[in-house]
């Protein structure tokens, strides 16, 4: 190593250690930044001392290739200055992102964007034009940061009909219902469902709804139609127009309000049969169903008690 390379090794603090530390917090490169832009940001930010060292060594550090990628790192104040060049160089690391299941496509959107996977605007222009709301399976997923939102959307909706039910062609024949129509019963099965075993008679529940024509009064509908889960609805409430609001439209929703993952589905294609007609919740998570109204009632007067 020449002279000089060598005073550098020894005192810009750019040796190719890397931290121990686990005490890391974030810094972003944006797209287009310069290097100088990027050497300024990380000595604002206490990474490195001295930007022109971070600049020489990313001049004349043998590399194949020399570009410092766009994304979100990790990165550690014990990090060297030679080993955050070459985190930079590696790229940011691939984003792991868990969807619940019944997030709504701007929950999603809000967290990829969070995890820097894709702008949350680019994601939902895609999702609305396409109607993909109910068609994203809620899952753990790896993504590269920066991923072009179609490639998300499609292993989203390939991971879908992997996990649909074997029968589901066949269950929506048998239900006299579309593709549309069960996913969207399904998506209000997620939301109203707490206890595994209660899915399928939910399902039931608003099957039967279904066939006399009564509205389904699905809270988890007017919950999506005020745009926000609320642990306690209003007579007001109840009352918003919208044409998700259960409670005022007959029939099912015009389309999902939610993402369901594969129990929900699976009971959306065998609902229970039953005789119930009636569901509210007991408040430890399960439900009190009731085939008449006065029972209903009565269900619900314990509940307050």
């Amino acid at each position: 190593m020449g002279g000089f390379l060598a005073v550098l090794w020894m005192f810009s603090g750019c040796a190719s250690h890397a931290a121990d530390s686990s005490d890391r917090t974030p810094f972003r490169v944006e797209r287009g930044e310069s290097a100088h832009e990027i050497a300024r940001a990380l000595t604002q930010d206490g990474y490195i001392q001295r930007p022109w060292n971070f600049l020489i060594w990313l001049k004349v550090s043998p590399h194949q290739g020399r570009a410092i990628h766009p994304g979100l790192y990790m990165l550690s104040k014990s990090d060297t200055g030679y080993h955050i060049l070459q985190l930079l160089r590696a790229g940011p690391p691939k984003a792991r992102v868990t969807f619940p299941e019944g997030w709504t496509s701007p929950q999603m959107a809000a967290l990829l964007e969070a995890r820097n996977v894709v702008p949350a605007k680019a994601f939902l222009d895609k999702v609305q034009k396409e109607k993909l709301e109910g068609y994203l399976f809620p899952d753990t997923y790896t993504f590269d940061q920066n991923t072009d939102p179609d490639i998300v959307i499609k292993t989203l909706r390939k991971r879908f009909h992997q996990e649909l039910p074997a029968d589901w062609s066949a269950r929506q024949k048998a239900l006299h219902l579309s593709e549309k129509d069960l996913v969207t019963l399904a998506s209000i099965v997620e939301r109203e469902a707490r206890v595994p075993n209660e899915r399928p008679v939910i399902a039931g529940v608003f099957m039967n709804r279904l066939h006399k024509h009564w509205r389904l009064e699905s809270c988890a509908t007017v919950e999506y139609a005020l745009g926000q889960w609320k642990p306690r609805l209003t007579y007001a409430d109840l009352n918003v127009q919208s044409p998700y609001n259960t409670y005022r439209h007959g029939g099912l929703p015009p389309g999902p309000i939610g993402n369901p993952g594969a129990a929900a589905l699976a009971a959306a294609a065998h609902p229970a049969t039953t005789d119930m007609m009636f569901f509210v919740a007991a408040g430890d998570g399960t439900h009190r169903f009731s085939q008449y109204y006065k029972q209903h009632l009565d269900a619900q007067k314990k509940k307050k008690a």
